[in-house]
């Protein structure tokens, strides 16, 4: 059978979508190739949210050209979002590419792939479905026998907020709710292929609603929630707009969703929430937070941040500095300004120059991991359970895992540890990129 190499650039959003791509190749009988020149089928899953990720993209399809050279028969799909914008260019610059699926036309793909001779009534495989590496590398994967551990599922597609930096609305198109009961499935089938960890993913799932039900994202918590055999629950992203007291009223009566939520506020001044389009104000957020705070304690509350922004004056920076400073976010993610060619901010009056964008970035960056850090010590001598990742990329000697408040962990790697998929360590240090510690006893699940 047909043999399908598949490497995702971007988001979990995209790993997500490769998911699904891999799965109905897996259903047609394909099977996988750890490298390009083992494959009869190259996939590429492409991101366009930042001009790093689609350079490394179409550095990717350079590297690739050699291989369709020598193997004329071999095929290469480029996916994604980068496969969406760049539809009417990528032919030029990539003519070796033998096809384009943008994000909304996945259901084309068993199609395309009967197109190039894959069996359409292949029988049922006769063993497990087993996810290829997601990573940008997939040679360089040590950690696969962990992937199965944790799951992405969507539950809605698209976009329709049009903030001014993004592409995600040009690239996704409109928001699209998905069936719960498809929903729910997808959820089992990764439960029964191990999954400890299901994340609901959607650009913002706040807006989840499915009409024939009057389903909103509070109650497709609960129904998520209530599956059996489902350990850690989690979602990404919420839109602070649409974040309301029912989700959190919901995150209240579950006992297996982790503790921690993605609330992007993106700075700290009102000037610029308009400015980006955010429909937000920082009053409004902070309001929002404070319920979350006071229903939901001692959970991690993590957010994204830009600055830079055009237009971001001095006094708008240190608006976003107090919010970080005053111990608001137990993690940031936090980016310089970047243009994305085809979105408004891209052409907008009064770009910052980038030396003040990487000052601006390391100032927030130190506040926040003064915060961060302090948050991982409130958990020293505590006993915290961890879900593992794989041997640590900077001392194999280590294992390393995730807490369910998203806390990197570093504990021994010994023959007791090395394939248990959960282990219970106790905090010994604490630094602004995690914890480590040594493993309790009984400590294995």
């Amino acid at each position: 059978m047909p043999s399908v190499y598949l490497q995702t650039f971007g988001c979990q959003m995209n790993a997500a979508d490769s998911n699904g791509l891999a799965h109905q190749a897996w259903s047609m009988g394909c099977t996988f190739a750890a490298q390009p020149d083992e494959a009869d089928i190259i996939i590429v899953n492409t991101c366009a949210i930042r001009e790093k990720a689609e350079l490394r993209v179409y550095g990717r399809l350079g590297q690739l050209k050699g291989i369709k050279e020598r193997r004329p028969q071999a095929k290469l799909l480029v996916a994604g979002c980068l496969a969406e914008k760049d539809r009417a260019v990528m032919r030029a610059k990539a003519p070796h590419v033998d096809a384009l699926l943008g994000p909304r036309e996945y259901r084309r793909f068993k199609e395309l792939l009967g197109s190039w001779g894959v069996p359409t009534d292949a029988p049922p495989p006769q063993t497990d479905f087993v996810m290829p590496s997601l990573e940008d590398d997939p040679g360089r994967d040590g950690a696969h026998e962990f992937a199965h551990l944790r799951a992405l599922v969507n539950i809605t597609r698209g976009c329709e907020k049009f903030c001014t930096y993004c592409i995600v609305p040009y690239t996704r198109g409109p928001l699209e709710s998905i069936d719960p009961d498809e929903i729910e499935s997808q959820v089992r089938r990764e439960i029964r292929c191990g999954a400890r960890e299901i994340t609901l993913l959607g650009q913002n799932v706040n807006s989840y609603y499915w009409e024939e039900q009057r389903l909103d994202f509070a109650d497709l918590l609960l129904r998520v929630g209530a599956i059996e055999g489902l350990e850690r629950l989690t979602f990404l992203t919420s839109h602070p707009k649409d974040f309301n007291p029912r989700v959190v009223d919901a995150l209240a009566q579950l006992r297996n969703v982790e503790p921690r939520m993605h609330l992007p506020v993106q700075c700290g001044s009102n000037r610029v929430l308009q400015t980006m389009a955010r429909l937000y104000t920082i009053e409004e957020y902070l309001d929002k937070i404070a319920y979350f705070r006071e229903h939901l304690p001692r959970w991690a509350l993590t957010t994204d941040l830009i600055v830079g922004y055009p237009t971001e004056s001095e006094a708008d920076f240190l608006a976003t500095l107090e919010l970080v400073q005053r111990g608001t976010f137990e993690y940031a993610f936090i980016f310089a300004y970047s243009p994305r060619t085809g979105t408004p901010a891209a052409t907008m009056d009064g770009q910052v120059p980038p030396q003040e964008k990487i000052r601006r970035l390391q100032a927030v960056n130190a506040a926040q991991n003064d915060v961060t850090r302090r948050f991982n010590e409130s958990f020293l001598g505590e006993c915290v359970r961890v879900l593992a990742q794989g041997p640590s990329k900077k001392d194999p000697s280590k294992m390393a895992g995730k807490t369910g408040h998203n806390t990197t962990v570093i504990y021994p790697r010994d023959d007791r540890t090395k394939s248990a998929p959960v282990v219970d360590v106790i905090a010994e240090q604490a630094f602004s990129w995690g914890l480590a510690g040594s493993v309790a006893e009984p400590a294995y699940v």
